[in-house]
């Protein structure tokens, strides 16, 4: 088998996403994937056997690590939680994301060790979205005592199920708590990226306007908090919503730029190939290792591990790669927007792309310039055929201005990429040159939100979808 790592992705999304349409038990398929499994090695010297056997066996292991996800431990914490629930609980726990400032109130994520209530304690586990009535100056690993009431999210009537979003990520629960005693959190990696990328946050803070500053941010941290809704709505208009979101070109400017600077420090190639695998771990943890960060991340330290194993790495293998890692950590990511678009649009990229070029001989134009645009007009076209399907499902949105936005866009935002992480060295190393930096990021920015207000207002560059 010439991929073998994309047939077992598909066959095991497929498990999946079957399961996700039925109600058996975790245990049926768990023992059906160890029989097959059992099978396929007896069988194999049997050619087509042992397919046969190997693909039912990882089929049903799919469909069984959905099943496992949703059947929470008995102790899980969003077993003490309700609907309605007024009682008022004391939990133990670490603090596992970064926490958020929102106004009088600040936002993370708990990893639950215990929960009392009444003259009762129990040992628990699980993640719980926490709300605190006021700022704190809490880090990751903080560990934290909170009193406060606990309950399940509501799935309302809307499309959008904001309950079902945060099951996919692991939360069941959400608590509306004070603080009652801290613990400053030990030593960690993603402890540590954080740390690094709050000192780029003040860096680029300080040499920009707030408007550019949240642009800025978000293409270089993906930290979209400070872009206003009114920027957010008119790249959705226009389909250049994902330069607000790091994904893989970012990574791809990161790995860039880490392996031209240990080079020029005369690195040698082994040590300066891991040592851009850590960086790329490191800018993962530090922009929250959403979907497109993690798929780009694995696709990186694939292709880097392949030089050094002197080995070239296949494209195709190297996505497979990717989603087999996300899933298996968390297999209800297979049905998350977010998910289905990174994989589908890279996916799109690589086997449309090539096609489209050869169909219409677009390396053989001689001019530099003209082969350039026709490359990036390309695979602009390739990615939204990927995606437009998905994106007028979800949002019911139609941007058919989508692959001329991008031709400007796609650019533009990596040199405002760029310009962000020069900005951030020259604040660091050299701080009179910052302001150099932080001229041009904001005039880059300027011309991108001119391109697309302008590509946004012209006729028929979108149309919404009844329904």
């Amino acid at each position: 088998m010439r991929r073998p790592l994309s047939a077992f992705a598909a066959i095991f999304s497929s498990g999946i996403a079957a399961a996700g349409c039925l109600r058996t038990e975790f245990k049926f398929f768990y023992f059906t994937g160890l029989i097959f499994l059992i099978l396929s090695l007896i069988s194999f010297k049997g050619k087509n056997t042992f397919s046969i056997c190997l693909s039912l066996a990882v089929f049903a292991l799919g469909a069984a690590a959905l099943k496992n996800s949703l059947d929470l431990a008995k102790n899980h914490v969003s077993h003490f939680a309700y609907y309605q629930n007024n009682k008022t609980y004391t939990i133990t726990g670490v603090v596992k994301s970064e926490p958020v400032s929102e106004g009088r109130n600040c936002k993370f994520l708990l990893e639950a060790a215990s929960v009392e209530y009444g003259r009762s304690k129990y040992n628990c586990q699980g993640k719980t979205l926490v709300k605190l009535n006021y700022p704190q100056n809490l880090l990751y690993g903080d560990e934290l005592i909170l009193t406060g009431t606990l309950h399940r999210p509501y799935k309302g009537a809307e499309a959008f199920s904001y309950r079902d979003y945060l099951e996919r990520q692991g939360v069941y629960c959400l608590m509306n708590a004070r603080l009652a005693k801290l613990k400053r959190h030990r030593p960690s990696l993603t402890a540590a990226a954080l740390f690094i990328k709050h000192k780029m946050e003040k860096a680029i803070s300080d040499n920009l306007s707030r408007e550019a500053a949240g642009i800025m941010l978000a293409m270089v941290l993906g930290d979209k908090r400070e872009v206003s809704p009114l920027i957010t709505g008119m790249m959705v208009k226009t389909g250049t919503v994902h330069i607000l979101v790091v994904s893989g070109f970012n990574v791809g400017i990161v790995a860039f730029i880490s392996i031209l600077f240990l080079k020029i420090l005369r690195i040698a190639q082994i040590p300066r190939y891991i040592l851009t695998i850590f960086i790329l771990i490191i800018y993962c943890l530090m922009t929250g290792s959403s979907n497109p960060v993690m798929r780009a991340t694995v696709m990186g330290v694939f292709f880097l591990a392949g030089f050094l194993l002197e080995r070239e790495p296949d494209i195709y293998n190297a996505l497979s790669l990717a989603a087999l890692f996300i899933l298996l950590n968390n297999p209800r990511q297979l049905f998350d927007i977010g998910f289905q678009l990174s994989f589908a649009s890279v996916f799109a990229i690589v086997w449309i792309f090539p096609k489209l070029s050869a169909f219409l001989k677009a390396e053989r134009l001689k001019n530099k310039i003209l082969k350039l645009t026709a490359q990036v007009l390309l695979v602009s076209l390739s990615a939204w055929v990927g995606t437009a399907g998905f994106i007028a499902y979800y949002f019911r949105i139609f941007t058919p201005a989508t692959v001329l936005a991008n031709v400007f866009a796609v650019p533009l935002a990596t040199l405002i990429t760029l310009c962000g992480f020069s900005l951030v060295f020259t604040s660091l190393v050299l701080p009179g040159f910052a302001p150099y930096f932080g001229s041009v990021s904001e005039a880059v920015i300027a011309i991108l939100l001119k391109l697309n207000t302008w590509i946004a207002s012209a006729s028929g560059a979108y149309c919404y979808l009844s329904g």
